[in-house]
């Protein structure tokens, strides 16, 4: 392999020195300014980049269009994405757009960066969602980097969550407001019962949506997982009945954790499943039924908000707050993911950590250990210290008179007398 070798030289109309050598690609002769007039700083700097050009090393900065990186990034990684995972570069990216409008990718520094920060936070987005955006756009630069479409991926802040912002946005709810909610249905479906169809129509749409709660109180799947949940293709996430026990046949497209797993389901989901007659076991698992009837599937965003006005006519509350922003007071009702949060609540206690992580599909044993398993840690001391039991004594202490308490069992005594023996 040929050696190339740089030449330092100083124009007459120059500033700098520069640095000039034949391109091994091309063949032809390139040339490059050292930023520098002092001739000693030169030199070392076109001994560095004659050094990176024959070991590989060395590249040029291109000048990337913005929206030439976007259509690489989305073409050439976003695609091997979890659809929720693209959906969020999407939208990261749409706000660096409405935000900075960049011309070149190079228009992404430091700077950019704390500008987008700034509005993010003042449009209200929470510290928690606004670092997990930027968490996506400082992996695309990464990226760009890796593939030399720009020299250095800009420094990036880091978050710290305030000590007063709590991890989870809702809570568990319990099994009787979960049963309160079922009975407010009724009360959310806007539906005349003038005539015998009508009242047909109704229950139906009434009946179609207790079962979905029911499914999603007993499954803890993700509204968006829930609302995929099919009885027999294979592109979607299914139900597998082939084996001793029906599982989750998970597909990577389907899954946060972009894998494909076959996951099982706890007893609870098993006997809701079975209330469907094998016959009729086609198409999807749940399907909430709209008011109106135009033959299409209720949209993700159209579903959760019926599910958060059923919480609130049950006046489930699971978080009132004062935004110590703007000092209003903000009342949370209860949604699809406070009842998968009780859903996970409920088997902490019943399972190992481990058991719980494939239970909850999530992709990392911190997740599960940082809002379930710790959290019941908490609900036990709590239900220790509420319990009125009194504190258990290291020692004993005996009666001057050498009598025993009534209440205290003597055999018990005199074993213990044994074994200290």
């Amino acid at each position: 392999m040929a050696v190339t070798k740089v030449i330092l030289t100083k124009r007459n109309n120059s500033k700098y020195f520069q640095m000039r050598w034949i391109d091994s690609e091309t063949g032809r002769e390139r040339w490059q300014s050292t930023k520098t007039n002092i001739k000693r700083d030169a030199e070392r700097i076109a001994g560095q980049t004659e050094k990176d050009l024959n070991e590989g090393t060395y590249y040029r900065i291109v000048k990337t269009d913005w929206a030439e990186f976007r259509d690489r990034y989305e073409t050439e990684v976003v695609t091997g994405l979890a659809k929720r995972t693209s959906e969020k570069v999407g939208t990261i990216f749409n706000h660096v757009e409405r935000i900075i409008n960049p011309k070149r990718l190079a228009n992404i520094n430091s700077n950019a960066i704390s500008k987008i920060i700034k509005q993010l936070r003042s449009e209200g987005l929470k510290e928690v969602t606004i670092k997990n955006s930027l968490g996506h756009l400082k992996a695309a630069l990464n990226w760009a980097e890796s593939v030399n479409l720009i020299t250095k991926a800009p420094r990036f802040p880091k978050f710290k969550r305030a000590r007063t912002e709590k991890a989870m946005k809702g809570r568990p709810i319990t099994l009787e407001e979960f049963e309160r909610m079922l009975d407010k249905v009724p009360d959310v479906v806007k539906l005349a019962t003038d005539t015998k169809e009508q009242n047909a129509r109704k229950a139906a749409v009434v009946e179609s949506w207790k079962f979905y709660l029911r499914g999603l109180w007993a499954s803890g799947l993700r509204l968006e997982e829930s609302l995929e949940l099919h009885w027999e293709r294979e592109d979607k996430l299914s139900v597998d009945f082939s084996g001793k026990y029906p599982m989750l046949r998970i597909r990577a497209e389907s899954e946060k954790g972009n894998k494909d797993r076959l996951l099982p389901i706890v007893p609870e989901f098993e006997e809701l499943l079975n209330e469907i007659p094998p016959e009729e076991r086609t198409g999807y698992v749940f399907n909430p039924l709209p008011e109106r009837n135009h033959g299409k599937r209720l949209t993700k965003w159209t579903a959760s908000d019926k599910i958060a006005l059923i919480g609130k006519k049950a006046n489930v509350v699971v978080d009132d707050s004062i935004d110590s922003s703007t000092g209003e007071r903000k009342v949370k009702y209860a949604s699809a993911h406070d009842l998968r949060r009780s859903f996970g609540e409920w088997w902490s206690s019943k399972v190992m950590p481990a058991t719980l992580m494939q239970l909850m599909r999530h992709e990392s044993m911190e997740t599960t250990m940082k809002f379930y398993v710790g959290r019941n840690a908490e609900k036990v001391a709590a239900d220790i210290r509420s319990s009125g039991a009194g504190l258990r004594s290291t020692s004993r202490s005996t009666p001057e008179n050498g009598d025993v308490p009534e209440d205290c069992d003597n055999s018990q005594s005199v074993t213990t007398k044994e074994v200290r023996k």
